[in-house]
C-alpha cells in the first residue's frame, strides 16, 4: 500500500526516524549529508512524474520497511489517546488528519482496510511527515476493533450528533481514551456510535452545519491536551 515518499522534507524525515529506501530517486544531485549513505539515482523529471502522480519537488523515495501494526501493539504501549477513522474518503483529508495528530503526540492511529483512503503517496506528502513516529493500524471492522480496544481497558468516545450526543465541553474524559471520527458526507456509522462509550459534538454558531474533519481533529486533541494538564 505504502510505496513512495515523495518531497525533501517528508524524505528526510522518515530517513532520520529509521525508514530504509530500496532506491530515491532525485532530479539533480544533491550535498546534504543525510542523502550520503543512501542508494540515489538522478533521473528525469518525466521519470517520477509517470511514477507518482503528486508533486514531488524532484524526490522520491521507494519505501522498503513501512510497517503496519495489529492492535494487540496497544495493550503494550498503553497509549492515553488513539484516534480511530470511521471511513474516511478523501485522501487530502486523510493526510492532514496524520499531520494534525502528529503534532499533538498522537502515535496510534486505526484505519479500516476497505472503503477508506489509503496510506499512499498522497496521504504521506500532504503529512508533511506527519506520519513519521505513528503507529498505522488497519482492521476488517472498526466495531470489532473498538470491542478489542474495550477490553484493553478504553473508553470511546466518537463525534456524533445524535440524541444522546453532548457537547464536547460536558464531557470528563476517562482515560487511555479512544476517540472516533467519522467520514466526511455521513459521520461515524451507526453500528459505531452504538458501540461507542459516549458521542459528542463541537458546538458552532455558523450558517455552516459542520466542520471539516481535519479541523474538528485539531479541536478535539487541543481540548483534550488542554484538559488533560
Amino acid at each position: 500500500m505504502v510505496k513512495y515518499v515523495c518531497g525533501k522534507n517528508s524524505l528526510v524525515d522518515a530517513i532520520k526516524n529509521g525508514y530504509v529506501f530500496k532506491e530515491i530517486y532525485l532530479l539533480k544531485p544533491i550535498t546534504d549529508i543525510i542523502f550520503l549513505n543512501q542508494k540515489v539515482k538522478i533521473v528525469s523529471r518525466e521519470f517520477l512524474d509517470k511514477l507518482v502522480s503528486v508533486n514531488h519537488q524532484g524526490f522520491v523515495g521507494v519505501v522498503e520497511n513501512f510497517r503496519f501494526f495489529e492492535i494487540d501493539i496497544l495493550k503494550k504501549d498503553r497509549p492515553e489517546i488513539v484516534l480511530v477513522l470511521d471511513h474516511i474518503y478523501d485522501q487530502n483529508n486523510l493526510g492532514n488528519i496524520i499531520r494534525t495528530a502528529n503534532c499533538f503526540g498522537i502515535q496510534h492511529l486505526i484505519l479500516p482496510k476497505r472503503r477508506a483512503a489509503k496510506l499512499n503517496e498522497t496521504t504521506l506528502k500532504v503529512s508533511s511527515g506527519g506520519f513519521v513516529g505513528i503507529k498505522f493500524i488497519l482492521v476488517n471492522s472498526i466495531v470489532a476493533a473498538i470491542n478489542t480496544l474495550k477490553r484493553l481497558g478504553f473508553w470511546i468516545y466518537a463525534t456524533d450528533l445524535n440524541e444522546k450526543s453532548i457537547k464536547i465541553q460536558e464531557i470528563q474524559f476517562n482515560y487511555p481514551c479512544v476517540i472516533i471520527l467519522g467520514n466526511e458526507s455521513t459521520g461515524i456509522q451507526k453500528s459505531t456510535s452504538y458501540a461507542s462509550d459516549q458521542t459528542f459534538f463541537i458546538p458552532i454558531e455558523g450558517t455552516v452545519d459542520s466542520l471539516n474533519v481535519t479541523v474538528a481533529t485539531g479541536i478535539i486533541l487541543f481540548f483534550l491536551k488542554q484538559n488533560k494538564k
